[in-house]
Protein backbone atom coordinates (compact mmCIF):
# COMPACT_ATOMS: atom_id res chain seq x y z
CA UNK A 1 0.00 0.00 0.00
CA UNK A 2 2.61 2.28 0.73
CA UNK A 3 4.68 1.36 -1.99
CA UNK A 4 1.77 2.07 -4.42
CA UNK A 5 1.03 5.72 -2.74
CA UNK A 6 4.37 6.66 -3.27
CA UNK A 7 4.27 5.53 -6.48
CA UNK A 8 1.54 7.41 -7.01
CA UNK A 9 3.03 10.80 -5.28
CA UNK A 10 6.37 10.16 -7.78
CA UNK A 11 4.26 10.26 -11.17
CA UNK A 12 2.25 13.18 -9.68
CA UNK A 13 5.50 15.08 -8.96
CA UNK A 14 7.09 14.89 -11.90
CA UNK A 15 3.75 16.02 -14.05
CA UNK A 16 3.69 18.89 -11.84
CA UNK A 17 7.59 19.53 -12.57
CA UNK A 18 6.90 19.11 -16.27
CA UNK A 19 3.74 21.91 -15.93
CA UNK A 20 6.18 24.04 -14.24
CA UNK A 21 8.87 23.55 -16.44
CA UNK A 22 5.60 24.60 -19.79
CA UNK A 23 5.60 28.45 -19.41
CA UNK A 24 2.78 29.58 -22.14
CA UNK A 25 4.36 32.81 -22.74
CA UNK A 26 7.79 31.42 -23.64
CA UNK A 27 6.28 28.85 -25.85
CA UNK A 28 4.49 31.57 -27.68
CA UNK A 29 7.72 33.78 -28.01
CA UNK A 30 9.47 30.54 -28.90
CA UNK A 31 7.14 30.24 -31.88
CA UNK A 32 8.56 30.60 -35.41
CA UNK A 33 6.06 32.76 -38.16
CA UNK A 34 4.58 30.27 -39.82
CA UNK A 35 3.86 28.52 -36.46
CA UNK A 36 2.31 31.12 -35.43
CA UNK A 37 0.35 31.89 -38.40
CA UNK A 38 -0.94 28.62 -38.61
CA UNK A 39 -2.46 28.79 -35.11
CA UNK A 40 -4.13 32.09 -35.93
CA UNK A 41 -5.54 31.07 -39.03
CA UNK A 42 -7.31 27.97 -37.20
CA UNK A 43 -8.29 30.05 -34.03
CA UNK A 44 -9.98 32.10 -36.22
CA UNK A 45 -11.42 29.18 -38.56
CA UNK A 46 -12.52 27.75 -35.34
CA UNK A 47 -14.44 31.01 -34.01
CA UNK A 48 -16.35 31.55 -37.64
CA UNK A 49 -17.72 27.60 -37.48
CA UNK A 50 -19.08 28.47 -34.12
CA UNK A 51 -20.58 31.65 -35.55
CA UNK A 52 -21.73 29.59 -38.52
CA UNK A 53 -24.58 27.94 -37.02
CA UNK A 54 -25.43 31.14 -35.03
CA UNK A 55 -27.52 32.89 -37.58
CA UNK A 56 -29.47 32.54 -40.55
CA UNK A 57 -28.11 32.93 -44.19
CA UNK A 58 -28.03 36.25 -45.52
CA UNK A 59 -29.44 37.48 -48.79
CA UNK A 60 -26.66 36.50 -50.68
CA UNK A 61 -25.48 33.45 -49.27
CA UNK A 62 -29.22 32.22 -49.50
CA UNK A 63 -29.09 33.19 -53.41
CA UNK A 64 -25.30 31.05 -53.95
CA UNK A 65 -27.42 28.20 -52.30
CA UNK A 66 -29.68 28.47 -54.86
CA UNK A 67 -27.00 28.80 -57.36
CA UNK A 68 -25.61 25.41 -56.05
CA UNK A 69 -29.31 23.88 -56.23
CA UNK A 70 -29.92 25.10 -59.97
CA UNK A 71 -26.64 24.07 -61.24
CA UNK A 72 -25.56 25.77 -64.81
CA UNK A 73 -22.73 27.27 -66.42
CA UNK A 74 -22.94 30.55 -65.23
CA UNK A 75 -25.78 33.11 -64.10
CA UNK A 76 -27.54 36.43 -64.60
CA UNK A 77 -25.09 38.62 -62.04
CA UNK A 78 -21.99 36.28 -61.56
CA UNK A 79 -20.16 33.95 -62.64
CA UNK A 80 -20.26 30.28 -61.58
CA UNK A 81 -17.55 29.74 -58.79
CA UNK A 82 -20.05 30.54 -55.56
CA UNK A 83 -22.97 28.38 -57.20
CA UNK A 84 -20.20 25.19 -58.26
CA UNK A 85 -19.00 25.45 -54.82
CA UNK A 86 -22.38 25.31 -53.22
CA UNK A 87 -22.89 22.25 -55.73
CA UNK A 88 -19.96 20.36 -53.93
CA UNK A 89 -21.25 20.93 -50.56
CA UNK A 90 -24.71 20.39 -51.31
CA UNK A 91 -23.70 16.68 -51.72
CA UNK A 92 -22.43 16.53 -48.18
CA UNK A 93 -25.37 18.51 -46.72
CA UNK A 94 -27.88 21.63 -46.79
CA UNK A 95 -27.35 22.89 -43.32
CA UNK A 96 -26.14 26.54 -42.43
CA UNK A 97 -23.07 25.43 -41.52
CA UNK A 98 -22.52 23.31 -44.25
CA UNK A 99 -23.27 26.12 -47.22
CA UNK A 100 -20.67 28.62 -44.90
CA UNK A 101 -18.02 25.54 -44.69
CA UNK A 102 -16.62 26.23 -48.40
CA UNK A 103 -16.22 30.37 -47.05
CA UNK A 104 -14.01 29.49 -43.92
CA UNK A 105 -11.76 26.70 -45.54
CA UNK A 106 -11.30 29.60 -48.91
CA UNK A 107 -10.27 31.92 -45.98
CA UNK A 108 -7.62 29.78 -44.20
CA UNK A 109 -6.66 29.77 -47.58
CA UNK A 110 -6.34 33.00 -48.95
CA UNK A 111 -4.60 33.62 -45.13
CA UNK A 112 -1.55 31.18 -46.08
CA UNK A 113 -1.54 32.21 -49.97
CA UNK A 114 -0.98 36.15 -48.30
CA UNK A 115 1.55 34.49 -45.78
CA UNK A 116 3.79 32.82 -48.50
CA UNK A 117 3.26 36.17 -50.65
CA UNK A 118 4.44 38.49 -48.15
CA UNK A 119 7.67 36.24 -48.43
CA UNK A 120 8.35 36.14 -52.14
CA UNK A 121 7.71 39.54 -52.40
CA UNK A 122 9.37 40.92 -49.92
CA UNK A 123 12.16 38.29 -49.22
CA UNK A 124 14.33 41.04 -47.28
CA UNK A 125 12.14 42.45 -44.54
CA UNK A 126 11.43 40.79 -41.36
CA UNK A 127 10.51 37.10 -41.38
CA UNK A 128 7.59 38.49 -39.35
CA UNK A 129 5.86 40.16 -42.19
CA UNK A 130 3.71 37.43 -43.22
CA UNK A 131 2.16 36.86 -39.71
CA UNK A 132 1.39 40.46 -39.27
CA UNK A 133 0.50 40.76 -42.45
CA UNK A 134 -2.49 38.07 -42.04
CA UNK A 135 -3.24 38.85 -38.38
CA UNK A 136 -4.32 42.75 -40.13
CA UNK A 137 -6.04 40.14 -42.62
CA UNK A 138 -8.34 38.82 -39.79
CA UNK A 139 -8.48 41.79 -37.82
CA UNK A 140 -11.14 43.39 -40.92
CA UNK A 141 -15.13 42.58 -39.75
CA UNK A 142 -16.14 43.24 -43.22
CA UNK A 143 -13.13 40.18 -43.99
CA UNK A 144 -14.07 37.99 -41.09
CA UNK A 145 -17.77 38.07 -43.17
CA UNK A 146 -16.15 37.53 -46.07
CA UNK A 147 -14.89 34.32 -44.56
CA UNK A 148 -17.80 33.52 -43.07
CA UNK A 149 -20.42 33.52 -45.84
CA UNK A 150 -19.94 32.45 -49.30
CA UNK A 151 -19.67 35.33 -51.96
CA UNK A 152 -17.86 35.94 -55.21
CA UNK A 153 -14.92 37.75 -52.99
CA UNK A 154 -14.29 34.66 -51.03
CA UNK A 155 -12.96 32.93 -54.20
CA UNK A 156 -11.67 35.79 -55.57
CA UNK A 157 -9.48 36.61 -52.54
CA UNK A 158 -8.10 33.43 -52.96
CA UNK A 159 -7.69 33.33 -56.93
CA UNK A 160 -6.84 37.29 -57.36
CA UNK A 161 -3.41 36.73 -54.31
CA UNK A 162 -2.78 33.41 -56.48
CA UNK A 163 -2.39 35.40 -59.46
CA UNK A 164 -0.08 38.07 -57.99
CA UNK A 165 2.05 35.50 -57.15
CA UNK A 166 1.63 33.73 -60.39
CA UNK A 167 2.63 37.37 -62.07
CA UNK A 168 5.58 37.68 -59.73
CA UNK A 169 6.74 33.77 -61.20
CA UNK A 170 6.55 35.36 -64.84
CA UNK A 171 8.72 37.96 -64.06
CA UNK A 172 11.51 35.98 -62.26
CA UNK A 173 11.57 32.87 -64.16
CA UNK A 174 12.13 31.48 -67.20
CA UNK A 175 9.82 29.18 -69.37
CA UNK A 176 6.23 28.76 -70.02
CA UNK A 177 5.22 27.03 -66.99
CA UNK A 178 4.49 30.45 -64.91
CA UNK A 179 2.26 32.03 -68.05
CA UNK A 180 0.78 28.47 -68.10
CA UNK A 181 -0.06 29.04 -63.79
CA UNK A 182 -0.81 32.64 -64.78
CA UNK A 183 -3.36 32.08 -67.30
CA UNK A 184 -4.88 29.25 -65.14
CA UNK A 185 -5.12 31.72 -61.89
CA UNK A 186 -6.63 34.42 -63.98
CA UNK A 187 -9.38 32.09 -65.49
CA UNK A 188 -10.00 31.11 -62.24
CA UNK A 189 -10.50 35.00 -60.65
CA UNK A 190 -12.68 35.26 -63.58
CA UNK A 191 -15.10 32.58 -62.77
CA UNK A 192 -15.44 33.81 -59.37
CA UNK A 193 -16.47 37.72 -60.30
CA UNK A 194 -16.31 40.35 -63.11
CA UNK A 195 -14.03 42.39 -61.30
CA UNK A 196 -11.40 40.14 -61.69
CA UNK A 197 -10.99 41.98 -65.50
CA UNK A 198 -9.07 44.44 -63.10
CA UNK A 199 -6.66 41.58 -62.69
CA UNK A 200 -5.82 41.91 -66.56
CA UNK A 201 -5.04 45.67 -66.07
CA UNK A 202 -2.57 44.64 -63.15
CA UNK A 203 -0.61 42.43 -65.60
CA UNK A 204 -0.53 45.32 -68.33
CA UNK A 205 0.73 47.96 -65.78
CA UNK A 206 3.00 45.84 -63.97
CA UNK A 207 4.78 45.30 -67.26
CA UNK A 208 4.52 48.79 -67.47
CA UNK A 209 5.92 49.77 -64.46
CA UNK A 210 9.27 47.32 -64.91
CA UNK A 211 9.64 47.38 -68.70
CA UNK A 212 10.36 43.98 -68.40
CA UNK A 213 9.08 44.40 -72.67
CA UNK A 214 11.52 41.23 -73.69
CA UNK A 215 9.39 38.77 -71.72
CA UNK A 216 6.42 39.23 -74.06
CA UNK A 217 8.10 38.11 -76.71
CA UNK A 218 7.20 34.41 -77.65
CA UNK A 219 5.00 32.14 -76.66
CA UNK A 220 3.97 32.76 -73.36
CA UNK A 221 1.29 36.11 -73.56
CA UNK A 222 -0.52 33.79 -76.11
CA UNK A 223 -0.24 30.41 -73.68
CA UNK A 224 -1.86 32.54 -70.88
CA UNK A 225 -4.69 34.57 -72.78
CA UNK A 226 -5.38 30.66 -74.28
CA UNK A 227 -5.57 29.24 -71.07
CA UNK A 228 -7.45 32.11 -69.14
CA UNK A 229 -10.11 32.27 -72.08
CA UNK A 230 -10.62 28.32 -72.15
CA UNK A 231 -11.06 28.42 -68.09
CA UNK A 232 -14.04 31.32 -68.46
CA UNK A 233 -16.01 29.77 -71.56
CA UNK A 234 -18.32 28.27 -69.26
CA UNK A 235 -19.49 32.32 -68.64
CA UNK A 236 -18.86 33.27 -72.34
CA UNK A 237 -21.41 30.09 -73.49
CA UNK A 238 -23.95 30.83 -70.85
CA UNK A 239 -24.23 34.81 -72.12
CA UNK A 240 -24.02 33.22 -75.48
CA UNK A 241 -27.36 31.58 -74.71
CA UNK A 242 -28.78 34.21 -73.03
CA UNK A 243 -28.47 37.76 -74.95
CA UNK A 244 -25.35 38.47 -73.03
CA UNK A 245 -27.33 39.30 -70.16
CA UNK A 246 -24.36 39.28 -67.30
CA UNK A 247 -22.26 41.25 -69.10
CA UNK A 248 -25.61 44.33 -70.02
CA UNK A 249 -26.40 43.90 -66.56
CA UNK A 250 -22.95 44.23 -65.18
CA UNK A 251 -22.50 47.52 -67.19
CA UNK A 252 -25.31 49.45 -66.52
CA UNK A 253 -24.55 48.30 -62.81
CA UNK A 254 -22.34 51.18 -62.37
CA UNK A 255 -24.10 53.70 -64.72
CA UNK A 256 -28.03 53.65 -64.38
CA UNK A 257 -27.62 56.44 -62.20
CA UNK A 258 -26.93 59.53 -63.96
CA UNK A 259 -26.53 61.97 -61.54
CA UNK A 260 -22.67 61.66 -60.22
CA UNK A 261 -22.34 63.11 -56.52
CA UNK A 262 -19.12 63.58 -54.92
CA UNK A 263 -21.27 62.47 -51.83
CA UNK A 264 -21.60 58.93 -53.02
CA UNK A 265 -17.79 58.85 -53.15
CA UNK A 266 -16.80 60.44 -49.72
CA UNK A 267 -19.25 58.28 -47.95
CA UNK A 268 -18.19 55.33 -49.87
CA UNK A 269 -14.82 55.55 -48.64
CA UNK A 270 -15.98 56.05 -45.17
CA UNK A 271 -17.94 52.66 -45.27
CA UNK A 272 -14.59 50.85 -46.41
CA UNK A 273 -12.77 52.80 -43.76
CA UNK A 274 -15.34 51.64 -40.66
CA UNK A 275 -15.80 48.06 -42.07
CA UNK A 276 -11.80 47.56 -42.85
CA UNK A 277 -10.38 49.60 -39.87
CA UNK A 278 -8.40 52.67 -39.91
CA UNK A 279 -4.99 50.10 -39.77
CA UNK A 280 -5.59 48.95 -43.48
CA UNK A 281 -7.32 51.57 -45.56
CA UNK A 282 -4.99 54.55 -43.33
CA UNK A 283 -1.57 52.89 -43.42
CA UNK A 284 -2.10 51.26 -47.07
CA UNK A 285 -2.92 54.81 -48.61
CA UNK A 286 0.04 56.04 -46.90
CA UNK A 287 2.39 53.36 -47.91
CA UNK A 288 0.58 53.57 -51.50
CA UNK A 289 1.92 57.40 -51.86
CA UNK A 290 5.20 56.00 -50.11
CA UNK A 291 6.18 53.39 -52.76
CA UNK A 292 6.86 56.08 -55.56
CA UNK A 293 10.33 55.92 -53.68
CA UNK A 294 10.75 52.60 -54.13
CA UNK A 295 9.01 52.32 -57.94
CA UNK A 296 11.90 49.67 -58.90
CA UNK A 297 10.88 47.22 -56.06
CA UNK A 298 9.30 44.38 -57.43
CA UNK A 299 7.05 43.35 -54.86
CA UNK A 300 5.80 47.26 -54.02
CA UNK A 301 5.19 47.45 -57.93
CA UNK A 302 3.07 43.72 -57.72
CA UNK A 303 0.79 45.26 -54.90
CA UNK A 304 0.06 48.58 -56.03
CA UNK A 305 -0.35 47.72 -60.05
CA UNK A 306 -3.51 44.88 -58.01
CA UNK A 307 -4.82 47.36 -55.95
CA UNK A 308 -5.00 50.96 -57.86
CA UNK A 309 -7.29 49.34 -60.49
CA UNK A 310 -9.59 48.39 -58.60
CA UNK A 311 -9.85 51.08 -56.66
CA UNK A 312 -9.99 53.11 -59.22
CA UNK A 313 -12.70 52.13 -60.75
CA UNK A 314 -15.08 51.82 -57.56
CA UNK A 315 -14.35 54.99 -56.43
CA UNK A 316 -14.71 56.84 -59.92
CA UNK A 317 -18.24 54.49 -60.32
CA UNK A 318 -19.16 55.26 -56.52
CA UNK A 319 -20.41 58.69 -58.13
CA UNK A 320 -23.30 57.02 -59.47
CA UNK A 321 -23.56 54.14 -57.46
CA UNK A 322 -22.61 53.86 -53.42
CA UNK A 323 -19.52 51.16 -53.55
CA UNK A 324 -20.23 48.50 -51.00
CA UNK A 325 -17.20 47.74 -48.76
CA UNK A 326 -16.78 44.07 -50.04
CA UNK A 327 -16.40 44.79 -53.75
CA UNK A 328 -12.61 46.47 -52.90
CA UNK A 329 -11.90 43.75 -50.97
CA UNK A 330 -9.01 42.42 -53.33
CA UNK A 331 -7.21 45.66 -53.38
CA UNK A 332 -7.10 46.36 -49.66
CA UNK A 333 -5.86 42.67 -48.98
CA UNK A 334 -3.01 43.41 -51.88
CA UNK A 335 -2.15 46.35 -49.89
CA UNK A 336 -1.88 44.67 -46.52
CA UNK A 337 1.90 43.84 -46.89
CA UNK A 338 2.49 47.10 -47.71
CA UNK A 339 1.13 48.55 -44.75
CA UNK A 340 2.46 46.45 -42.24
CA UNK A 341 5.98 46.96 -43.64
CA UNK A 342 5.69 50.66 -43.90
CA UNK A 343 4.73 50.32 -40.22
CA UNK A 344 7.73 48.26 -39.23
CA UNK A 345 9.66 50.40 -41.18
CA UNK A 346 8.80 53.79 -39.02
CA UNK A 347 8.24 51.96 -35.79
CA UNK A 348 10.34 54.25 -34.28
CA UNK A 349 7.81 57.35 -34.82
CA UNK A 350 5.66 58.06 -31.74
CA UNK A 351 2.35 59.01 -33.72
CA UNK A 352 2.74 55.56 -35.84
CA UNK A 353 2.98 53.56 -32.38
CA UNK A 354 -0.35 55.82 -31.24
CA UNK A 355 -2.32 55.28 -34.37
CA UNK A 356 -1.62 51.52 -34.51
CA UNK A 357 -2.51 51.26 -30.88
CA UNK A 358 -6.00 52.68 -31.66
CA UNK A 359 -6.58 50.57 -34.70
CA UNK A 360 -5.94 47.49 -32.84
CA UNK A 361 -8.51 48.31 -30.18
CA UNK A 362 -11.29 49.56 -32.84
CA UNK A 363 -10.57 46.31 -34.56
CA UNK A 364 -10.79 44.23 -31.30
CA UNK A 365 -13.78 45.81 -30.21
CA UNK A 366 -15.49 45.74 -33.47
CA UNK A 367 -15.06 42.03 -34.13
CA UNK A 368 -16.23 41.35 -30.34
CA UNK A 369 -19.51 43.58 -31.08
CA UNK A 370 -19.76 41.48 -34.48
CA UNK A 371 -19.32 37.81 -32.75
CA UNK A 372 -21.29 39.09 -29.88
CA UNK A 373 -24.35 40.06 -32.00
CA UNK A 374 -23.83 36.73 -33.72
CA UNK A 375 -24.73 34.90 -29.92
CA UNK A 376 -25.92 37.28 -27.89
CA UNK A 377 -28.71 39.43 -30.34
CA UNK A 378 -30.32 40.24 -27.41
CA UNK A 379 -27.63 42.79 -26.82
CA UNK A 380 -28.92 45.19 -29.40
CA UNK A 381 -32.13 46.97 -30.23
CA UNK A 382 -35.11 44.57 -30.43
CA UNK A 383 -37.48 44.43 -33.61
CA UNK A 384 -36.77 45.25 -37.04
CA UNK A 385 -34.51 47.88 -36.29
CA UNK A 386 -31.91 45.05 -35.38
CA UNK A 387 -28.84 44.89 -37.64
CA UNK A 388 -29.09 41.54 -38.17
CA UNK A 389 -32.83 40.59 -38.20
CA UNK A 390 -32.62 40.41 -42.04
CA UNK A 391 -30.72 36.92 -40.54
CA UNK A 392 -33.54 35.20 -38.90
CA UNK A 393 -37.28 33.91 -39.35
CA UNK A 394 -36.84 33.24 -42.94
CA UNK A 395 -36.41 29.26 -42.43
CA UNK A 396 -39.91 29.68 -39.98
CA UNK A 397 -41.53 31.86 -42.74
CA UNK A 398 -41.07 30.15 -45.59
CA UNK A 399 -42.54 26.96 -44.34
CA UNK A 400 -45.73 28.76 -42.80
CA UNK A 401 -45.87 30.08 -46.85
CA UNK A 402 -45.67 26.66 -47.82
CA UNK A 403 -48.49 25.63 -45.51
CA UNK A 404 -50.97 28.39 -47.08
CA UNK A 405 -49.91 27.38 -50.29
CA UNK A 406 -50.55 23.86 -49.97
CA UNK A 407 -53.83 24.80 -48.52
CA UNK A 408 -54.46 27.45 -51.46
CA UNK A 409 -53.88 24.07 -53.38
CA UNK A 410 -56.92 22.11 -52.38
CA UNK A 411 -59.08 25.18 -53.95
CA UNK A 412 -59.29 24.29 -57.64
CA UNK A 413 -57.49 27.13 -59.54
CA UNK A 414 -54.21 27.63 -61.22
CA UNK A 415 -50.99 26.30 -59.45
CA UNK A 416 -50.24 28.63 -56.42
CA UNK A 417 -47.23 29.76 -56.26
CA UNK A 418 -45.36 32.51 -53.76
CA UNK A 419 -44.65 35.56 -54.35
CA UNK A 420 -42.69 38.38 -52.96
CA UNK A 421 -41.33 42.00 -53.25
CA UNK A 422 -37.75 42.05 -54.80
CA UNK A 423 -35.05 39.21 -55.36
CA UNK A 424 -33.73 40.01 -52.07
CA UNK A 425 -36.54 38.47 -50.36
CA UNK A 426 -36.77 35.62 -52.86
CA UNK A 427 -33.30 34.07 -52.07
CA UNK A 428 -34.24 33.08 -48.63
CA UNK A 429 -37.72 32.62 -48.93
CA UNK A 430 -37.11 30.20 -52.43
CA UNK A 431 -34.16 28.32 -50.14
CA UNK A 432 -36.16 27.52 -47.68
CA UNK A 433 -39.23 26.35 -48.88
CA UNK A 434 -37.92 24.58 -52.31
CA UNK A 435 -38.71 23.37 -54.17
CA UNK A 436 -41.64 25.44 -54.81
CA UNK A 437 -41.95 28.15 -57.25
CA UNK A 438 -41.21 31.58 -55.91
CA UNK A 439 -41.75 34.67 -58.02
CA UNK A 440 -41.20 38.36 -58.02
CA UNK A 441 -43.48 40.81 -58.62
CA UNK A 442 -41.12 43.79 -59.31
CA UNK A 443 -40.15 44.89 -62.71
CA UNK A 444 -36.42 44.21 -62.12
CA UNK A 445 -34.58 41.43 -64.02
CA UNK A 446 -32.62 39.07 -62.26
CA UNK A 447 -32.03 35.59 -61.82
CA UNK A 448 -35.44 34.60 -60.79
CA UNK A 449 -37.09 35.50 -63.45
CA UNK A 450 -34.72 32.44 -65.23
CA UNK A 451 -35.62 29.90 -62.32
CA UNK A 452 -39.03 30.37 -61.71
CA UNK A 453 -40.61 32.69 -64.91
CA UNK A 454 -42.82 35.80 -64.37
CA UNK A 455 -46.28 35.72 -62.96
CA UNK A 456 -48.91 34.58 -65.54
CA UNK A 457 -51.85 36.62 -66.51
CA UNK A 458 -54.58 34.52 -63.70
CA UNK A 459 -51.98 33.94 -61.40
CA UNK A 460 -52.65 32.89 -57.82
CA UNK A 461 -50.43 32.26 -54.58
CA UNK A 462 -49.40 33.34 -51.21
CA UNK A 463 -48.08 37.07 -51.02
CA UNK A 464 -45.16 37.05 -48.44
CA UNK A 465 -43.97 40.71 -47.00
CA UNK A 466 -41.15 41.05 -44.67
CA UNK A 467 -41.13 43.31 -42.28
CA UNK A 468 -44.72 43.72 -41.74
CA UNK A 469 -45.89 46.91 -43.25
CA UNK A 470 -49.33 46.66 -42.43
CA UNK A 471 -50.61 46.07 -46.52
CA UNK A 472 -49.16 44.21 -49.27
CA UNK A 473 -47.64 45.79 -52.40
CA UNK A 474 -48.61 45.15 -55.89
CA UNK A 475 -51.86 44.80 -54.41
CA UNK A 476 -53.32 46.42 -57.75
CA UNK A 477 -52.22 43.63 -59.89
CA UNK A 478 -54.35 41.30 -57.97
CA UNK A 479 -58.14 40.96 -58.38
CA UNK A 480 -58.22 40.30 -54.60
CA UNK A 481 -55.84 39.87 -51.93
CA UNK A 482 -56.68 38.76 -48.57
CA UNK A 483 -54.98 39.00 -45.54
CA UNK A 484 -53.75 35.12 -44.42
CA UNK A 485 -52.10 35.87 -41.38
CA UNK A 486 -48.50 36.46 -39.47
CA UNK A 487 -46.01 35.26 -38.01
CA UNK A 488 -42.58 36.04 -35.82
CA UNK A 489 -39.42 34.75 -35.14
CA UNK A 490 -38.18 35.31 -31.97
CA UNK A 491 -34.34 34.79 -30.42
CA UNK A 492 -32.97 35.30 -27.31
CA UNK A 493 -35.97 36.79 -26.06
CA UNK A 494 -35.89 39.29 -29.10
CA UNK A 495 -38.47 39.74 -31.90
CA UNK A 496 -36.74 39.86 -34.72
CA UNK A 497 -38.59 39.17 -37.87
CA UNK A 498 -42.00 39.24 -38.38
CA UNK A 499 -44.07 38.12 -41.75
CA UNK A 500 -47.26 38.97 -43.23
CA UNK A 501 -49.03 36.66 -45.59
CA UNK A 502 -51.76 36.99 -48.05
CA UNK A 503 -53.89 35.29 -50.39
CA UNK A 504 -53.87 36.68 -53.89
CA UNK A 505 -55.84 35.74 -56.82
CA UNK A 506 -56.26 36.91 -60.62
CA UNK A 507 -52.76 38.66 -61.50
CA UNK A 508 -52.59 41.01 -64.30
CA UNK A 509 -50.07 43.41 -65.72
Amino acid sequence: MKSSLALSTAVSEHWRSKLNQYDMITAIRQMTPVQATLWLVALSSLIRMFAASAIGLSVDEAHYALYGLHLDWSYFDHPPMVGWLQAVMLQFGDSDLALRIPAILLFAATSLVLFRLCQVLFPQDSPWLGFSSVALLHSAVILQLVGLALIPESPLLFFGLLTVLALHGVLTQEGLKPWLWLGLCLGLAGLSKYTAITLVFTVILTFVLTKQWSRLKGAGPWLAALVATLVIMPVLYWNMQHDWASFAYQLNHGARNPDWQARRVVLSQLAQLLVFGPLIIGFAVIAMFAAWRERRHLGVVLCVATALPILLLFATGSGREMTLPHWTALAWVALIPMAIRWVMQHWERTWVRVVTGFSVAYAGLMLIAMFGAFFQPNLLPNGSGHPLADLYGWQQGAQQAERLRQEMKAIPGPEPVLFVRNWTHASRLAWYARPSTVQVLDDRQDQFDLWFGRPETGARGILVTWPDTGSPISVEHFESCVKAGSSSEIAHGTVMSTFTYYRCEGWHE
